[in-house]
């Protein structure tokens, strides 16, 4: 008998919202979402459905049939972002500076209706269902805790799922193979020799170097990348001087590069490393470059992607499912490839017509409500799915 997943996700909505409204009201940056894992852990716990505390932060959830089969994971950060709210929300952050503003919140309460209707509906699984709640997404450090955890070590794939602000409600797309960037974050330190604006020529001006560097690295991009590979800076804080008549001593600038292809990555570290020495050299100043690598490329596995559109087309039509163009927006969900293959799909969150339209990590952020269910039975469908294409294997 087949059953509508999307149908019994709507009639649990005011449910799935509540945990919505909760946990955007009480949002907590990354590595420190000790409110949040505490919140969920006793959500799971009223259902009876076996958690525990994971990766300091997170939240490790078991789903057991009582028979033997196969074993898959579903995956929701929720971790916000230190951005200061200005939807006006009757539910907006109470925690000042910090906002859910990527939509972690929804994929969480998503997962936890859906974490409700799995263990009511237990016994009609062929496996184990594996709900991972991570923390620490947006610092590029959740997902490698989850996996040094060992919590998932027996999963065969990992499915998962983000909102999207630039897909209608209603809508999903994913693609097989490249679904997202690796990123890089990097550290530049110059160091030059302050002195008195009078003076100039008794002094090393680092702010200067580093204004001239942050121009310089664009190159990476324009001389240094094959144009045919995609390549994104963005450079993000450049800080200088204490005094508006001294040169700096010191300056400090941070950003990111971001790529398609894995092996791009040293190409460009080797770039950013001599043009920052070679640069700050030249106003006579020192450079000390640093990297952390906060993302790699998601592939997406053949067999799981074709699970996850045939789930999708059972929710919402196949007309609906599209495919996701190439992207440079980065996810740590790469770091479970470490342990097994994984999938991953972007949901439609925007509505026009209700003004639903601000941009990701922005302070006017929201998601489609209508949004919530769709996902929950996304995760549902992915798990029946699954285990109905791994009988018949």
């Amino acid at each position: 008998m087949k059953i509508d997943f999307y149908q019994k996700a709507r009639e649990t909505e005011e449910e799935i919202r509540s945990y919505y409204t909760h946990l955007h009201r009480y949002p907590e940056l990354s590595g420190q979402e000790y409110k949040t894992q505490e919140w969920i852990l006793g959500q799971l716990k009223k259902w009876k459905v076996e958690c525990r505390p994971c990766a300091d932060t997170g939240v490790y959830a078991v789903i057991k049939s009582g028979r033997p089969g196969h074993t898959i994971a579903l995956r929701a950060d929720m971790d916000a972002l230190p951005v200061a709210e200005q939807t006006g929300f009757a539910w907006q952050s109470e925690n000042a500076g910090v906002m859910h503003a990527c939509g972690h919140d929804g994929h969480t309460a998503a997962l936890l209706g859906a974490a409700v209707y799995l263990q009511e509906h237990r016994e009609e699984l062929s496996g184990t269902v594996k709900l991972i709640f991570q923390p620490g997404e947006e610092n590029g450090q959740g997902a490698r805790s989850i996996v040094e955890s060992g919590a998932i070590d027996d999963v065969e794939g990992i499915f998962g799922l983000h909102v999207s602000s630039s897909l209608p409600t209603g809508q999903v797309t994913i693609r097989k193979g490249v679904m997202s960037s690796a990123n890089d974050k990097f550290r530049i330190w110059i160091r030059g020799k302050g002195c008195h604006g009078s003076a100039p020529q008794n002094g090393a001006d680092a702010l200067l170097a580093s204004a001239a560097l942050a121009q310089t690295l664009q190159t990476v991009i324009s001389r240094e990348s094959d144009p045919l590979k995609p390549t994104v800076m963005t450079i993000g804080i450049l800080q200088s001087g204490t005094a508006f008549n001294i040169l700096p001593e010191n300056a400090y600038m941070e950003g990111s590069i971001r790529v398609l292809e894995e092996e791009q990555r040293e190409v460009n570290r080797s770039a950013i490393r001599r043009m920052a020495q070679s640069t700050a050299q030249a106003y006579r100043c020192e450079a000390k470059t640093e990297f952390e690598s906060t993302a790699k490329v998601v592939y997406n596995d053949g067999f799981l992607t074709d699970v996850a559109i045939e789930a999708a087309g059972k929710i919402l039509g196949s007309k609906q499912v599209g495919e996701q163009e190439l992207s440079l927006g980065a996810e740590d969900f790469a770091e479970y490839l470490a342990v097994c293959p994984v999938t991953y799909m972007n949901v439609g969150s925007r509505n026009e017509s209700l003004g639903i339209t601000a941009p990701h990590h922005h302070g006017k952020f929201e998601i489609d409500e209508d949004c919530l269910p769709i996902s929950m039975a996304l995760y549902i469908e992915f798990v029946y799915e699954y285990f109905r294409q791994r009988k018949v294997m």
